[in-house]
């Protein structure tokens, strides 16, 4: 396989040289960067695919929430819409995209928004709401707007320093363009990391030295119905249907429950009847199925092609993230202080 990406690698020489290219013009002015009169942070990554910016974006928004109404703005992936729009409890992932859906079931007070324009989404957000700060979920790539604190994730498993531009790699930039970021995390990492581990990783992403490296692991709580009725968790024979990038380790944690069958679909996926008769085949001889909450936002409007069994073993599992190392004040305390400095 890496013989084989080789191939791709004038291709992916041309692309990092026009991603270097477009960052050039920013560094040097000549492509503007905006700046707001309210705190703006942005959560993001170098690589496509998942490294859990959604359960860090909900992490951020719960320890700024004390200091106001916090905003969230996303560009809304997978939706069939286009421009500006609020999200409400009540949206779908049609008119707004799964993960905006998810976090403002999740925190019905928190100001969601969508716009693949984030200035103009920004603009609109302040015309109507008096925010403290402003969330930017996936938004690293997006340099119109100039962050007061910017949040790099990488993957513990696929860290960016090991990676490749793309198509020969999963990069969308180079791995000189984490200068940018102010922390940089590694996530989903095992909790039970030694010393050693983290002085080893550090070495392998090589922050600068005006970074801060952070370490942080998922979390997975009790599993609730989809539907909303109250009844226990006693999942034994698990089915466990995702469409989320890389659902391993949430198949691993699964494990402890019982005997566990995945059902993978592409991330962010659009479940189609088809889709739909793949999980009612591949439910026969399991007493639960497992779905993540971004898929749930998806699923949930599909009731009416699940069968009464299907809707009745249904679970959401919920997931958050811990800092390791217990430097989670040490990650609010800087937090704050790049977003809220006491001479402001």
């Amino acid at each position: 396989m890496a013989g084989f990406s080789i191939i791709f690698r004038p291709f992916a020489w041309i692309y990092s040289s026009v991603m270097s290219f477009r960052n050039w013009l920013f560094d040097v002015g000549l492509l503007r960067e905006h700046h707001f009169n309210v705190p703006v942070a942005t959560i993001g990554n170098l690589a496509v695919g998942g490294t859990g910016k959604t359960p860090h974006t909900e992490y951020l928004y719960n320890l700024l929430k004390t200091r106001g109404k916090v905003g969230i703005l996303s560009r809304g992936y997978g939706r069939d819409t286009k421009g500006f729009r609020w999200v409400h409890p009540t949206s779908n992932v049609q008119e707004c995209g799964d993960e905006p859906c998810q976090i403002k079931r999740k925190f019905p007070a928190a100001v969601v928004a969508v716009d693949e324009n984030r200035c103009e989404g920004i603009r609109l957000m302040l015309k109507e709401e008096k925010l403290t700060a402003i969330l930017l979920d996936d938004a690293y790539q997006h340099r119109y707007v100039k962050p007061d604190l910017n949040i790099l994730l990488t993957d513990y498993h696929h860290l960016f320093s090991e990676d490749h531009v793309m198509p020969e790699g999963h990069l969308r930039e180079s791995k000189s363009s984490r200068r940018r970021a102010d922390i940089v995390i590694v996530t989903k990492c095992p909790a039970d990391l030694k010393p050693i581990d983290f002085t080893l990783l550090s070495k392998r992403i090589k922050p600068f030295a005006s970074q801060h490296l952070f370490f942080t692991t998922q979390q997975y709580s009790t599993p609730y119905p989809l539907f909303g009725e109250d009844r226990p968790f006693e999942g034994k024979k698990i089915l466990a249907v995702t469409g989320i990038s890389n659902p391993n380790t949430l198949i691993d944690y699964l494990k402890r429950f019982g005997e566990v069958t995945p059902l993978r679909f592409p991330d962010h996926n659009t479940y189609s009847d088809e889709d739909i008769q793949k999980i009612n085949a591949a439910f026969s001889g399991h007493d639960t199925i497992i779905t993540t909450e971004k898929d749930a936002t998806r699923l949930v409007t599909l009731r009416d092609k699940l069968t009464t069994e299907m809707r009745q073993a249904l679970f959401i599992q919920p997931v958050a993230i811990s800092f390791l190392r217990n430097e989670a004040d040490k990650f609010r305390r800087i937090c704050e202080e790049r977003l809220f400095p006491i001479n402001q």
